[in-house]
């Protein structure tokens, strides 16, 4: 009995995913995230800006202070060349 108890809350919390819902809201985002120092790459939703934050984190403050939506695409600085899209 203990067992399928067991069983049953390990498998429920991985049904239990989290996910973003649109719009996105930056500054509750930002208010919440933990600095880590992992610098990443960020671009603006039509690919045509780039731009390196410190952290997740930043990112996350950036968009709150300027109304931006910059998200995610690699996990280190970004690098010179061409932006993702032709603009």
């Amino acid at each position: 009995m203990i067992l399928c108890v067991l069983v049953f809350v390990l498998s429920s919390t991985t049904l239990s995913q989290q996910h973003l819902s649109h719009p996105i809201n930056f500054c509750s985002m930002a208010s919440t995230c933990i600095h880590d120092g992992r610098g990443v790459c960020a671009s603006s939703p039509d690919g045509c800006s780039r731009r390196s934050f410190l952290d997740q984190c930043d990112m996350y403050e950036y968009n709150c202070d300027y109304g931006t939506q910059f998200m995610t695409k690699v996990s280190n600085p970004c690098t010179d060349g061409q932006p993702d899209f032709l603009c």
